[in-house]
Formats: structure tokens, sequence, C-alpha cells
């Protein structure tokens, strides 16, 4: 219909085609008057009356909405052809933010996406309105991260006795169609529902709830058949969220949610809890990406909350974890420390048979420590009462899932352990293991000391074994990015979808700590004494800072900040982004060896010495 270059009412400079259908192109221009990019929607000539009426539905459905999550309308103009301008939309569908991988920061920013497409729904719906099409090609991803609902062409005006469709006849996507929508039955706030259900669910598990050879079979499925469960298909979503998505793709359009405004709330509950639970595993140091929900947000300096001094501290590979208002610090001297975040002071200690070598872990109510000696109990917290222990197993490191734990241990055995201690499995590797299993999704990833990467299934299968070489140091995994560490200071980026390296860097000293990842960027620190920033998908540069001290412990990130712990006992913070210093404190004269813990408004830090201080 156009060609590139042809130029609008004087003043829309046509670039490139972004999409055609049966009623309209969609083209990107230039919109010369205001030096801005814009979309154009252009009405295909000749169509039938039923198309010319949607094309019209969606130029007044868009004009009577103005929300920071539908997509704006500039213009309207009519030439050779009928057309409206919108502003471009450059990021990619909503899908793309999944699926679920249970890393910290993607299920945050994935919750609060879809948090803000229902509230835009409710909005929509409390205008007397219902999209009748949502589908992730529908909700696009602006370059900042904000999701825009857009194609409105199927939009049924409820308050409005003119109907688009009637009883038996359909119009929309089969893959994301309600029931009675299938059914060509009555239509309402309820069917879109369905559809965000559908969207969620692709979203979390990377698959449609349903898939058939042809339309009928789609919406024959969507009429009579239940959905597999999406845990099945990902086990690492939490079961509130698996909840909410099967209420929304209920067939009975009664026993979805009351709106779209509840579902809101609910995704706004489920990241709360979230949120809150995440200090409760050890994010920081292997098999995490060190990042966390939440932390001090000023960038003035730090001010100390709290200073209280044990007998010993923690040491490497040990971290902080925290439940509620207790942060729990495990000591040289054989013993688990019960602190309040809110003055230091201790709540409570329980006796250990042995240094606490490795982070605690908070499981539902429980709490589960190794020790030095080879043991892992699992303890009811606040009680100590022991529930189970294991013995004499060399433990290299351990993650959590639910209420599982996976292990790997120093006879290269990757395992499954049940909630009550048992084995549900148990994977050989050809030699030891020397840092914790990583789990990402519904996978679980272990290097051995000779640079064999295994990729087992969470139920057991195995799914890959790649030799790579590599002398393993400790490594973590975000957007399908697996990061790979050799002490001697190479790390790579291993492309999980592709199974192949794609990028090498190298720090100028040996490497101690896994890295942290955030927003893209891969923070890692050396004994060198530097931190440097590098870019996850490239493994470019993006920038570099000299520290007091050299690292042992993990960097974190929190709320855009980049705590830094030394050898030399200080207490560093820069600005993710730019790497700005905020801060540099000394904490104690011993070193620091477990990670900062980002928590509410503070961060909390435990020297060796037994010195464990909070700042905000």
């Amino acid at each position: 219909m156009y060609e590139t270059g042809h130029v609008l009412e004087d003043r829309y400079v046509v670039e490139s085609i972004l999409g055609h259908g049966g009623m309209a192109h969609v083209y990107a221009a230039r919109d010369r008057h205001l030096e801005r990019d814009v979309a154009i929607k252009v009405l295909r000539p000749h169509l039938t009356e039923l198309d010319a009426e949607r094309f019209r539905r969606e130029i007044r459905a868009l004009a009577r909405l103005s929300h920071p999550g539908i997509v704006s309308i500039f213009d309207l103009a009519q030439g050779e052809f009928v057309y409206f301008v919108m502003e471009r939309i450059t990021g990619g569908p909503i899908t793309d933010l999944g699926p679920y991988s249970g890393d910290v920061a993607e299920p945050d920013a994935l919750l609060r996406t879809f948090e803000s497409v229902a509230s835009t729904l409710g909005h929509v719906h409390r205008l007397g309105m219902v999209h009748r099409d949502l589908t992730p090609q529908n909700i696009l991803m602006t370059e900042h991260g904000q999701p825009k609902l857009t194609d409105f062409g199927l939009v049924q005006l409820t308050q409005s006795t003119e109907e688009l469709t009637k009883t038996g006849f359909t119009l929309g996507t089969p893959q994301y169609m309600a029931p009675e929508q299938a059914r060509g039955d009555h239509t309402a706030a309820f069917t879109d529902l369905y559809s965000l259900g559908v969207v969620l669910y692709r979203t979390l598990t990377g698959d449609t709830p349903f898939d058939g050879d042809n339309d009928t079979a789609l919406l024959y499925q969507h009429v009579h058949d239940e959905p597999e469960d999406v845990r099945e298909r990902n086990p690492s979503i939490p079961d509130a969220l698996a909840n909410v998505t099967h209420a929304l793709l209920a067939k009975d359009p009664q026993h979805r949610p009351e709106s779209a405004f509840h579902v809101a709330s609910a995704l706004a509950a489920i990241r709360q809890d979230l949120a809150r639970a995440a200090v409760g595993r050890p994010h920081a140091g292997a098999a995490a990406a060190s990042f966390y929900p939440s932390g001090p947000v000023t960038f003035r300096p730090l001010r100390e909350r709290w200073r209280t001094v044990l007998d010993t501290g923690p040491q490497w590979p040990s971290s902080l974890v925290a439940t509620g208002n207790t942060v729990m610090v495990g000591l040289r001297s054989d013993r688990l420390v019960e602190l309040d975040v809110r003055d230091g002071s201790v709540r409570g200690t329980h006796a250990m048979p042995d240094e606490v070598a490795h982070a605690p872990i908070v499981v539902d109510s429980d709490v589960c420590v190794a020790t030095r000696d080879g043991s892992i109990r699992r303890m009811r917290w606040p009680s100590g009462e022991v529930l189970w222990k294991r013995d004499h197993v060399e433990l290299a490191g351990v993650s959590a899932l639910n209420n599982d734990l996976f292990v790997t241990l120093d006879d290269g055995l990757l395992q499954r352990w049940a909630s009550d201690g048992s084995t549900v499995w148990s994977k050989q590797a050809s030699a030891a293991y020397a840092s914790a299993p990583i789990l990402f999704g519904e996978d679980v990833f272990a290097i051995d000391e000779e640079g064999g990467l295994a990729c087992v299934h969470t139920s057991g299968s195995e799914r890959f074994r790649v030799e790579l070489g590599v002398a393993p140091a400790p490594m973590t995994v975000s957007q399908g990015v697996l990061i790979l560490q050799e002490r001697s200071g190479e790390m790579h980026g291993f492309d999980l979808q592709k199974r192949e390296p794609v990028w090498s860097y190298g720090l100028d000293g040996e490497i101690w700590s896994a890295p942290a990842v955030w927003n893209g960027f891969v923070f890692a620190a050396s004994w060198a004494q530097r931190l440097e920033c590098i870019s996850l998908r490239t493994g470019d540069t993006v920038w570099v800072r000299d520290l007091p001290g050299a690292v042992t412990a993990s960097p974190v990130v929190a709320s855009e900040v980049v705590w830094v712990v030394t050898e030399t006992g200080e207490l560093c913070a820069f600005g993710a982004r730019d790497g700005t210093l905020v801060d540099q404190r000394p904490i104690s004269t011993a070193p620091i060896q477990a990670p900062a813990l980002p928590l509410n408004s503070a961060v909390v830090v435990a020297a060796t010495d037994g010195t464990v201080a909070a700042y905000e």
C-alpha cells in the first residue's frame, strides 16, 4: 500500500512495514513535525463491512481510552486510505519475560508486568469494554519495560446494543480464546480474564495450555479439556501463582476471579510474599544471581543502625539469611545465632556439631543447616527441634526448590532430597563436585572439577551433559545464560539454548565468589581488588572500579546498588548502572567473607571476628 519513503499529510515518513493482516497494514514511520517514531495502521481498501466496522470500532475504543498501559492514538486521517497514527512499541511480546526461572529478579519483573496488565484490563472493563483478543502479540513491552495493550479491533462495547458478533460466530485467536467465546456465547470481562490466564500460562511455562492440529481442535480443548498443571510443566512456579493461573482458566466464568483488579491485587500479594521469602535463601554466592528485592534506597552516606559483636563470625563460603525480623548467622564456633534485624539483639542460639560451613536455608517454616563435619539437618524454627539429619555427606553445595533440596557431593553425586530427607533421585558424575547446583526453571545444573557440565530435569531425567574442560569456580545463571568461571580468573557466558559458549572475559585475579547478575549486567569481583561490570549478552566491559581490598564474598545487588565486602573489612556500595561510588566504610579489621545481606531498608554485614552491623 505504501512504500518506504512515502510521506503522508506532508508529515509522516514511512520507514518500513511492521505487520499486516486481513484488515489493515501497520507501518513504522517518523513524525517529522514532532520528531518522534510512530506506527501507522492503514485500513485496506475494498474490505467487507464487518472488517471496516472492526477498524472503526478500534479507533473509537482507543479514542476513549487514556491509560499508561494502553497504546496511545495520536492522529486520525483519511487520504487515499483511512488510517490512524499511534505510538510505536519497540519491545517484544510479554511472553519474552518467561519462562519462570525461580531467579529472584525475573519473577519480580514478571509479576509486576502482569500486575500492570491486569490493572489496565480493569480500567478497560470499568469503561464498559471487553478486548476479546488478548494475545502476547497484543500485549507489547516498551523499551522501558512498560506493557501496553494494543489491537482493539475486536473490542466489545458492552454499554452499547450494537454487537459485532452474533451467537454461533466467533472472532479471536483460537490459542487464547475463552470457552464461551469459542462457543459463540455471550462474552464479557471474564472472557478477557481467561485469555489473560492463557498468556500467563504461556509466559510461565513457555507453552500454551492447549495445542491442536487445527483451530477446531484447539477450540474443542478450550471448551472441554482441563489444562495440565503449570507446576508439571515448570516445577519452579510457586503454588500461589499456579492457583491464580488456573483460577483464570476456569471453564465456568463464574469460577474465575471477580475482576481484573482482583487479579492485580493477588499478583501483588504473591510478589510481596516471594520478596519476603527471598531473604531466607542464599541468593548471594554459588547457585544464585545475587539479587535481593529490597535494601537501602537512598544515595546519601549510610548510617549505622546497630552493631553486635559475637565470639566468631561466618567464614567462606557461608552467607547470611533472614526470616521475618530475624537474621541467621552461622558461626565458626559451631553455632547458629539468630539476631533481631531491628536492633541486633540475640534472639536465639542453636548448637551445631561443627562449624556452619554453608548458608542456612529457610524452607517453609524450617531451617536446613550444613556443617563442616559433613552433616546436614532440618530444624523446626524457632524451636530448633531436629526433624531429620544426614551425617557424613561430604556436601559441596545445596540449593532449594519449594520444600526439596538439591545437593552436590564431593564424591560426584547430584541428588534431590525430599522434605523428609530421603533421596528422590541420584546422578553420578565422573569427578567430584566443588560448588552448589544451580536451579533454573525446571532444570538443575552442576559442574564437576574436571569441567563436565550436567543438566538434569528436576524430575531426574538427564537433559544433556557437556565437557567444557574448565576448572570450576562458583557459577550462576540468568536469562538463559550460564556464567561459568575458572578459578584463574576466566569467565564464560554459556547459552543454554544453543548449548555453547558465546563470550569469554578475563579478570585480573583469582575468582572465589560467584558474580551478581541484574538487568542484563554481570558484576564480578576478584582477588585483584576490582569490581567489573560486563554485559550478560556480549561479555563486553561496561565499567570497572577499584576496591580497597581483595574479595572472597559474592557481590550482591539491591535497589540498583551493588554491595561488595572485602578481605580487608570494608563495605562498598556502587551505583549498578554506572559504577558511581555511593559509600565506602570500614566495618572491621577482620576479613568479611559472607556476602552483604540487603534486608528491607538496611544492609547487614558480618566479619569473621564476629562483628555484625546493620546500615541504612
